[in-house]
């Protein structure tokens, strides 16, 4: 392997080594995409939970919004 290494010329050198850094400079970035990725889905997942479980803390004390018809309002977008 190094003797084929050794028999290119500069120029494949440097196309070589820029092949190999662009490589891995792509599995980084992959790398770094996914754990993002997982960070921001478990800390959707805690805020359900919590959500969850606010909602059912409410439904243990009963319901403090008045019996009668929801009034729903029109707002304008920005």
């Amino acid at each position: 392997m190094t003797r084929w290494i050794a028999e290119l010329s500069p120029l494949r050198k440097l196309l070589l080594a820029a092949l190999v850094v662009v490589v891995l400079a792509q599995a980084v970035a992959m790398a770094m995409l996914a754990r993002s990725q997982v960070q921001k889905a478990e800390l959707r997942e805690a805020a359900e939970v919590s959500t969850r479980g606010n909602l059912a803390q409410r439904s243990e004390f009963g319901a403090t919004r008045p019996a009668g018809p929801m009034t729903v309002g029109y707002v304008a977008s920005r």
